[in-house]
């Protein structure tokens, strides 16, 4: 009984000090829905698309106002003639809280590779840039309104029935949860 007492105790202890290490590391998760819209391209014809785009990221607060992190999403982009290109991005994002609590303005950039795991899924490079403004609804969680510059290529293999790749670019309206 002594023993099992101890142990208790030093779980305890245990789980008090990991908790008091996670709070000083600070991270924080972002998930965002956004429209992807006016779309440019370097095709020929200059196709017109119109796309939606979901992300998921954790953030490590470096200090009270700069985050690195990593995030993974999908981007769907839809051609006038009804082409579907789909996407499954993976990044690396920089952030730029202008206040601690992480409500405001905040500015952040990201860089990365959509991988290609299934037939339906295209690949390439991936990045972009972005201002949101959030509201805190709660003491762990805000809410905010975004737009930024979102840029993907779209590469085809060799055998493909394109012969070549192509660029989309699109401006990126949404909605984001920070949960903190």
């Amino acid at each position: 009984m002594k023993i099992t007492i101890q142990i208790v105790f030093i779980s305890a202890i245990c789980l008090l000090s990991l908790t008091a290490q996670s709070q000083q590391r600070r991270l924080i998760n972002y998930t965002e829905v956004s429209a992807l819209i006016h779309s440019s391209t370097s095709l020929a014809d200059n196709s017109k698309f119109s796309g939606f785009r979901t992300r998921t990221g954790i953030t490590k607060l470096l200090d009270e106002h700069v985050g690195i992190g990593f995030a993974l999403g999908t981007d769907n982009y839809r051609k006038a003639n009804g082409a579907n290109y789909n996407t499954l991005p993976i990044t690396l994002n920089a952030s730029y809280y202008l206040n601690p609590d992480l409500s405001g303005l905040k500015a952040d950039i990201y860089g990365g590779y959509a991988v290609k795991l299934f037939n339906n899924m295209n690949k390439g490079l991936t990045a972009g840039a972005g201002l949101s403004y959030s509201f805190s609804v709660n003491k762990g969680l805000n809410l905010g309104l975004q737009t930024g510059y979102n840029y993907q290529k779209i590469d085809f293999p060799a055998n493909f029935m394109l012969d070549n790749s192509f660029d989309l670019g699109s401006i990126r309206l949404g909605i984001g949860l920070t949960f903190k």
